[in-house]
C-alpha cells in the first residue's frame, strides 16, 4: 500500500511540477525599409536610321494640288517609365521644332498612336493629331506611375505628317532639315 501511496503522490506532484511549468517564447522584430524615388525616363526608338524624308511633288495635271509623299518607311515609339510621389500630379510627353524651321506654308503633325506593349501601370494618352512648333505642344497625356516596356512595338507608336498650309507661301528652296525634342514633364 506504501507504493501505490508514494505511485499517488509521485503522480500528483508531476501534475502540479508540469501545470506550473510553461515554455519560454521569444519573439523579434525585423524592421525593413523600402525606398522608391520619383521616376521620369523616356526614349525614342526607331528601325533605320532615325530620319523620316518627305517629297513635295508637283500635281500631275495642270490646276492640281502638289502632292507630300513620305519617302522613308520607319517606324518610332515613345517609351518611358513614370514613378510619381503620392501628390504628384500626372506627366504629360510633349514634342517641339528644336533646331531648324518648317519650310513656310507648310506644318508638321505628329499623331502619337494609343498605348500599347508589354508594360503596365497608368500609360499615357494619345492627345490626337498636334500641330507641332518650337513651343512645346503635349503629345501624350495623362502618364501615371506606370512602364511601357521597351523597343520597337512598345510605347505608343509616332507618325508624322506634313500639310500644306498656305500654297502661296510655298516655294521650291531645296531642302530643309529640322530636328524634334521630347520631353516627359510634369503637369
Amino acid at each position: 500500500m506504501k507504493t501505490i501511496t508514494t505511485i499517488i503522490v509521485a503522480l500528483l506532484l508531476g501534475l502540479v511540477l508540469c501545470r506550473n511549468a510553461s515554455a519560454q517564447f521569444d519573439e523579434k522584430n525585423v524592421h525593413i525599409g523600402f525606398s522608391l524615388p520619383e521616376v521620369a525616363l523616356m526614349d525614342v526608338e526607331y528601325i533605320g536610321n532615325g530620319t523620316i524624308e518627305f517629297e513635295l511633288l508637283p500635281a500631275a495635271e495642270s490646276g492640281g494640288s502638289p502632292v507630300i509623299r513620305q519617302l522613308t518607311s520607319q517606324e518610332f515609339w515613345i517609351n518611358y517609365s513614370s514613378a510619381l510621389g503620392k501628390f504628384s500630379p500626372d506627366r504629360s510627353i510633349v514634342a517641339q521644332i528644336a533646331g531648324g524651321t518648317v519650310p513656310e506654308g507648310l506644318e508638321l503633325y505628329i499623331l502619337a498612336a494609343d498605348y500599347s506593349g508589354n508594360g503596365e501601370g497608368k500609360t499615357g494618352a494619345s492627345a490626337g493629331k498636334v500641330l507641332v512648333g518650337s513651343d512645346p505642344r503635349p503629345i501624350i497625356t495623362g502618364i501615371g506611375s506606370a512602364y511601357t516596356g521597351n523597343g520597337i512595338g512598345n510605347g505608343h507608336q509616332l507618325n508624322f505628317e506634313i500639310d500644306i498650309s498656305q500654297m502661296e507661301k510655298v516655294s521650291a528652296s531645296g531642302s530643309h532639315d529640322f530636328t524634334i525634342l521630347y520631353t516627359l514633364t510634369d503637369n
